[in-house]
């Protein structure tokens, strides 16, 4: 089964991949090695999840944020890799 295959099979939707603005890139590829920074929760429709855990937000929304910023991290590897 690809990567691809086992994203849809897990019903989940990556975002778009953010593009670089200004000096940061968000992966830098280096012979066998590929480095990812600067990812935050970016929803499909492009907006950024927002709110301080235990304040604003409740714990649920802070698991989905740092969801959606692995799905982030994901969606840079493909578009680059």
């Amino acid at each position: 089964m690809s990567a691809d295959e086992k994203i849809t099979e897990l019903g989940l939707e990556l975002p778009p991949a953010p593009k670089p603005m200004g000096v940061y890139k968000p992966i830098i590829i280096s012979g066998n090695m590929a480095y990812v920074s600067g990812h935050g929760p970016l929803k499909t429709d492009g907006t950024l999840m927002e709110g301080r855990v235990g304040s604003e937000v409740d714990a649920d929304f802070g698991y989905q944020a740092a969801r959606q910023t692995g799905l982030a991290v994901l969606a840079t590897l493909k578009a680059n890799l």
